[in-house]
C-alpha cells in the first residue's frame, strides 16, 4: 500500500491545464493519480521525464460522465492508497451552439463531465479525507463561471455550478481541516480553446488571429 508521500488525484490530468498541474504536484513529490479518458503523448512525456523515484504516477482511464465508473475508481483506490490528500477536479469539455439547436446529448455530456463528475469525486473522496483528518479539494472552474458567453450554455452552466458546489463543500467542511476552493482561469491556449478558434475561423471565413481577438473581447 502506497503511503509515504501525500497523494493527489487530478481529473483531466492530461489536458492543457491539467498536465501542468500534474507536473507541478509531481515535482512537489506527491504521488499522482491521473484520471482521464485516454492515454496520450502528454502522459508518456510525464512518465519518461520522471526524475524523482520517491513518488509514483498512476494513470486511470475513467469515463467521467459515468457515476458508476467514478465510484468503482474510488473503491479500487481505497485498497491501494492509505491516504488521498488532494483532489483537483480539472476535467472539462466544450461544445458551441445556440440554445435552440444545442444537441441534447452534448448538454448532458458536458454537465456530467464538467460538473457532476466533480460532485461524485468529492462525495467519494471526503470520507477518506475525514478519516485522515486532512484534505484539500481544488475545483477548476472558469471565467465563464462568473460571466456568460453566447453559444456556450452547457459550459457556462456547468462552470457556474462548479462555483456553487465549491461553496457548499467549503461550508460543510469549515469546522474540520479540509478545505475546498475554486480557481477561475481566463483564456488559456489549450487544445479545447484552439479547436474553438479553428471552428470560428472556418465558420466566419476569417483568420485565427481575428477570432482570437474576438474571443478575448467576449
Amino acid at each position: 500500500m502506497i503511503n509515504k508521500n501525500k497523494t493527489a488525484i487530478i481529473t483531466g490530468g492530461l489536458g492543457g491545464i491539467g498536465i501542468e498541474i500534474t507536473k507541478l504536484f509531481y515535482k512537489r513529490k506527491y504521488n499522482i493519480i491521473i484520471v482521464d479518458n485516454k492515454i496520450n503523448s502528454a502522459f508518456k512525456k510525464v512518465i519518461f521525464n520522471k526524475t524523482n523515484t520517491k513518488n509514483t504516477i498512476l494513470y486511470k482511464k475513467v469515463d467521467l460522465s459515468n457515476r458508476k465508473s467514478i465510484k468503482n475508481l474510488f473503491i479500487n483506490l481505497k485498497n491501494q492508497y492509505s491516504n488521498i490528500d488532494v483532489l483537483i477536479n480539472c476535467a472539462g469539455i466544450q461544445h458551441v451552439d445556440p440554445v435552440e439547436s444545442f444537441p441534447d446529448t452534448k448538454w448532458e455530456q458536458i454537465l456530467n463531465v464538467n460538473l457532476s463528475s466533480s460532485f461524485y469525486t468529492s462525495k467519494y473522496v471526503l470520507p477518506l479525507m475525514k478519516k485522515n483528518k486532512w484534505g484539500r479539494i481544488i475545483n477548476i472552474s472558469s471565467v465563464h463561471g462568473q460571466v456568460a458567453s453566447i453559444n456556450k450554455s452547457a459550459y457556462v452552466a456547468s462552470k457556474h455550478g462548479m462555483i456553487g458546489l465549491t461553496k457548499t463543500i467549503a461550508l460543510e467542511t469549515a469546522k474540520i481541516p479540509i478545505t475546498c476552493n475554486v480557481i477561475c482561469p481566463g483564456w488559456v491556449n489549450t487544445l479545447l480553446v484552439s479547436k474553438q478558434i479553428t471552428q470560428r475561423a472556418k465558420k466566419n471565413n476569417t483568420s485565427k488571429m481575428k477570432e482570437e481577438f474576438k474571443l478575448l473581447k467576449e
